[in-house]
């Protein structure tokens, strides 16, 4: 006797129909009738008294009906009781990756993590750095993967990953295509396409209006693939990240004069007690090849 079984019969049982009780299970009405009568075998008894126009349970059906069921429900909840305990013991590690890193460049470190470990589970979000701080903040995640321009506030507990360029994405037609590289000040009154969740922005905008340098912004967007779209058609350009002009395959050049790059780190509440899986996943993506996996 299979718990399938069981379950097919109950559904047979409540709608007096075949096809709808099979169509309820999921299942083709040929397998259901099979196992029908695969459970009456076994049961030694006939369950259901058919006819062309209709279903009924037989006297042993309807005295087996109440045992069937409890025998389901019991099972049911011993499952979930087993997935429930099965839950405490694996522990989760929630995660945040700020949205302007690129995550197919940040997962593998994090698959790493995993090989070996079955009761450590990881649980992501994304969010801008100003969400990732407060959710840092409130417990809501366990761990940031994120990076700023400016020196991270001391409540957090920063432990550096690798280093990146921060590019000029230009269209293929672009008047800079063919040069690796420009001055900041080749950039006055070009066309550009601002990322609005780039923690970069006003850093950006600050070392341009020093400069003398102003942009003239045509296109904002919070959508990463959006920006990209933008520049590859060459309605403007927009400074990003290497790891995502590349995964894009935009065409970009490097500031000559002014160097921008960008740390990435994990970010942990320093007053908060970092557990054991949580340390082994910083541990993992510590140790990770970053150099081999970045742009070079």
């Amino acid at each position: 006797m299979e718990l399938y079984q069981i379950r097919y019969f109950l559904a047979v049982a409540d709608t007096l129909n075949f096809t709808r009780a099979s169509e309820r299970s999921f299942v083709s009405q040929p397998a259901l009738t099979k196992a029908i009568q695969r459970l009456e075998e076994a049961i030694g008894g006939r369950l259901f008294d058919r006819t062309k126009n209709s279903v009924q349970l037989t006297e042993l059906g309807l005295g087996m009906l109440p045992n069937f069921r409890h025998i389901y429900e019991t099972a049911n909840h011993a499952r979930e009781e087993a997935r429930r305990l099965m839950r405490m013991q694996r522990k989760v590690v929630r995660v945040g990756v700020m949205c302007t890193i690129d995550f197919h460049q940040v997962l593998p470190g994090f698959v790493e993590s995993q090989e070996g470990r079955t009761e450590v589970e990881l649980s992501f979000r994304e969010g801008n750095l100003e969400a990732l701080t407060d959710a840092l903040d409130q417990g809501d995640v366990d761990l940031g993967i994120m990076c700023s321009p400016y020196e991270m506030p001391k409540r957090f507990a920063t432990t550096p990953l690798f280093r990146e360029d921060y590019v000029l994405a230009i269209g293929d037609d672009h008047r800079f295509s063919g040069r690796t590289s420009v001055e900041m000040a080749e950039l006055n009154r070009e066309r550009y396409c601002e990322r609005v969740m780039c923690e970069f922005s006003t850093y950006i905008e600050r070392l341009l209006r020093d400069r003398g340098v102003r942009l003239e912004v045509v296109q904002q967007s919070s959508r990463e693939d959006w920006i990209q779209a933008l520049v590859r058609a060459n309605f403007g350009v927009a400074f990003m990240p290497i790891s995502i002009a590349r995964a894009a395959r935009l065409a970009y050049v490097t500031m000559s004069d002014v160097p921008i790059v960008r740390e990435v780190s994990v970010l942990t509440q320093a007053e908060r007690p970092t557990s054991a899986a949580q340390q082994a996943v910083i541990d993992s993506l510590v140790n990770h090849g970053w150099d081999e996996g970045l742009p070079g």
